[in-house]
């Protein structure tokens, strides 16, 4: 069953807005926008290609129904509203993308919180699955972290869970350890460290967890 439209196009067209990320031939474009109840996200495949819009059309509303699971978990997107089969409205969430500087200053602090919302993401059966995207985690000025962007969630059913739950899990829930090597080396421990050269073992057999050859030289430096 279709939620009710948040907005209609019409009024979504004469709106102020900003553009947050390009379309392509599958992904929406992503506008913030001024509307009348306060500022929402909206995500738009209106203007992908007529060959591959059927396909983006089904993406998002794949995404609209992972993101109305979500709707009792804090430090995530809610879901709005649609505004059309073309576009879904979300409730915009304060704060800055994630970077070396803010990593740097609180590197524990934010792996706990990384933690404690990827085993809530979890326990409503969803799995993020892009968390090693630095632009997927926004800090607010409270120092609260946010993940955002959920394009490429899975939320799938009791077999699979059983099947892959797993991998998937361990997905998100190392997602961490990368952006300790990456941005605070020095407080690997060795554990962590053994983890990433682990998955750069599954990254050939699973391609939700890349590993760059800056956090593989830095784990190997943390085992020297």
């Amino acid at each position: 069953m279709n939620p009710e439209p948040v907005l209609d196009r019409e009024a979504l067209e004469r709106l102020p807005r900003q553009q947050l990320g390009r379309p392509s031939a599958l992904k929406p474009a992503v506008w913030r926008i001024a509307a009348p109840g306060g500022t929402l996200i909206v995500k738009d495949v209106l203007h992908s290609p007529a060959w591959t819009r059927w396909i983006a059309r089904a993406m998002l509303r794949r995404e609209r129904k992972i993101l109305s699971r979500l709707s009792e978990v804090d430090g995530v997107p809610h879901l709005a509203g649609r505004i059309d089969r073309n576009a879904i409205a979300l409730t915009w969430v304060p704060g800055r993308q994630l970077d070396k500087r803010i990593f740097r200053a609180r590197p524990r602090e934010l792996m706990r919180q990384m933690g404690e919302l990827t085993t809530r993401l979890h326990a409503a059966g969803v799995f993020h699955l892009d968390l090693h995207q630095r632009n997927n985690f926004l800090v607010d000025e409270r120092g609260r972290l946010s993940i955002v962007d959920f394009g490429s969630a899975v939320a799938p059913n009791r077999l699979t869970r059983a099947l892959f739950g797993r991998f998937l899990r361990r997905s998100d829930e190392h997602a961490g350890y990368k952006f300790l090597a990456r941005f605070a080396p020095e407080e690997l421990t060795d554990d962590e460290a053994r983890t990433i050269l682990e998955q750069r073992a599954l990254r050939r057999l699973w391609f939700f967890t890349p590993t760059s050859k800056r956090e593989i030289k830095a784990a190997r430096k943390r085992l020297s």
